[in-house]
């Protein structure tokens, strides 16, 4: 067995049916808790300064990316992460169709 994986045991009980879904249950909450575990470790990974696309709102891309993404659209960086290591004052104005530009600030 890997570091990440955890051993789930079985519940038994009287009823089948129950038991079944009690195990699909821990199951499942082992892969969200281990599904979080990445997301936080690949917004970790993810530099000041990088640069996403996609074609989501900013909001969409915040709540799968983190909150320290903002639209690469010119606007103001000041007080961020971003300003702080690169002295711009203005995130880029990025341009492209069919996408969004996002710019990682904090």
């Amino acid at each position: 067995m890997s570091a990440n994986q955890v051993q789930i045991p079985v519940i038994q009980t009287g009823d089948h049916l129950t038991q079944i879904q009690q195990n699909v249950n821990k199951v499942l909450n082992n892969l969200n808790a281990q599904v979080v575990t990445l997301q936080t470790t690949v917004n970790a990974l993810q530099g000041i300064g990088d640069i996403g696309f996609a074609s989501l709102t900013l909001a969409q891309y915040q709540s799968v990316h983190g909150k320290g993404w903002v639209l690469a659209n010119g606007q103001s960086s000041v007080g961020t992460a971003y300003e702080a290591l690169t002295l711009n004052k203005t995130v880029p104005n990025i341009t492209l169709t069919g996408a969004t530009a996002f710019i990682k600030v904090n």
